[in-house]
């Protein structure tokens, strides 16, 4: 639940002012000292004080919509929501381009629980005032808690250009993204139990939890039950459960299914291409790895896993540009660092390996911290960050 909403707000009433009165009659004077009493009181914070001086003063100018906004401020901050409704709801009637009063009004009908309720005068707050970041944020609570998680995407998207990096906008747009997938799989569940998208996506949750046995079973009922056999990702999926396992000649043998029938797959060429480079059979790899980098120039992986083969050849020198590549495109991720300490090592700098290791044994404690708390995080970037083999551990002592 978005707590914005529910925060306690900061006194905004330099954002309204009272009407200047020009006391033409007794009353319109009385009403011009209620309201200057009223400002005063809230200056000190006494907002009970000035509540009763707004009232006094609304008596004798009720047309006045700004006393009422500021009235309405003051019950919101003292949590009389119902009585800041009303307050809100008399500017807005008198004054319906007051940005500020149909954004309270909105977030006070979210303290009230009333959602539906919520969201015409927050659409409101947002048509006067495009760069309220409030009035997005609540209107995504009201759409969420009414139900309408698209509406919730669409408005957080927006908010999301105007925004760009806000953290708060970003933790409710991945808030709202899972509840529409998690809805999405409901469905799933409910209308084709059997389906081979449903295994399909009982595989993906096995495997992000590393239950790669029986990720591996659902995977394969879904290819069973697909109803074309040349559906792109399934052979992928299986391969890489087995790929995540060590279990290389299973993997081979799906990635290469998975490039039959979409041979434009960066992602399953890497891989391919890293399975042969831990069998050492660099020749089978270096193909895949090559083409790899062709169909994703930004694949960091694919440039270190490069940089290895030629490490592993006796090729330093030919390792060394896919390593500056790799160090450009990820350069917090430890192995990268650990290869260029390999290539410095051996060709006998053993100052700038020395420094290498540092970075990398630094980097190695940052991404075990970074993992205890997300398992799957990487310092690689890219589509496959999340998708590192657990077993692929490299170690100071090698270099020793």
């Amino acid at each position: 639940m978005m707590k914005l909403a529910r925060q306690r707000l900061p006194l905004l009433f330099v954002l309204l002012f009272a009407a200047r009165l020009s006391a033409q009659t007794k009353a319109e004077a009385q009403a011009g000292e209620h309201f200057q009493a009223a400002r005063e009181a809230e200056k000190m914070r006494d907002l009970p004080t000035a509540v009763s001086e707004y009232r006094e003063a609304l008596k004798l100018k009720p047309e006045v919509a700004e006393a009422w906004a500021n009235l309405g401020l003051d019950l919101y901050v003292m949590k009389r929501d119902d009585e800041a409704i009303s307050a809100f709801q008399q500017a807005v009637k008198r004054k319906p381009d007051l940005d500020a009063a149909s954004l309270f009004l909105g977030m006070a009908y979210l303290r009230t629980n009333q959602y539906e309720k919520a969201i015409p005068p927050l659409k409101k707050a947002i048509s006067l005032n495009s760069k309220e970041l409030k009035a997005y944020l609540n209107l995504c609570f009201a759409y969420q808690e009414s139900g309408h998680e698209e509406d919730a995407a669409r408005i957080l998207q927006k908010a999301n250009t105007l925004f760009p990096n806000n953290t708060e906008v970003l933790y409710n747009l991945g808030k709202t993204y899972t509840k529409l997938m998690e809805q999405s799989y409901k469905e799933m569940a409910q209308t084709g139990p059997d389906s081979y998208r449903f295994h399909q996506v009982m595989g993906d949750s096995y495997e992000i939890r590393r239950d790669y046995p029986n990720a591996q079973a659902e995977y394969l009922k879904a290819l069973q039950k697909s109803p074309d056999p040349y559906t792109p990702g399934l052979h992928y999926s299986l391969g890489n459960s087995y790929w995540m396992e060590a279990k290389w000649d299973q993997a081979i043998e799906q990635f290469k299914q998975e490039l039959a029938i979409s041979p434009g797959d960066y992602t399953t060429t890497w891989k391919l291409g890293d399975t042969y480079l831990f069998q050492r059979k660099y020749e089978e790899a270096l193909p895949y790895l090559e083409k790899a980098i062709q169909e994703k120039p930004d694949l960091a992986q694919a440039y270190r896993d490069l940089a290895k083969l030629y490490i592993q050849m006796n090729q330093p020198d030919a390792a060394l540009p896919s390593l500056r590549k790799a160090l450009q495109l990820a350069p917090e991720e430890p192995s990268v660092h650990y290869l260029l300490a390999q290539v410095y090592r051996k060709e006998g700098k053993l100052p700038e390996m020395k420094a290498e290791l540092e970075s990398f044994q630094k980097l190695r404690m940052e991404e075990a911290a970074r993992s205890s708390k997300h398992p799957n995080t990487s310092a690689l970037g890219g589509a496959e960050s999340a998708n590192e083999r657990p077993q692929q551990e490299d170690s100071v002592d090698d270099l020793k």
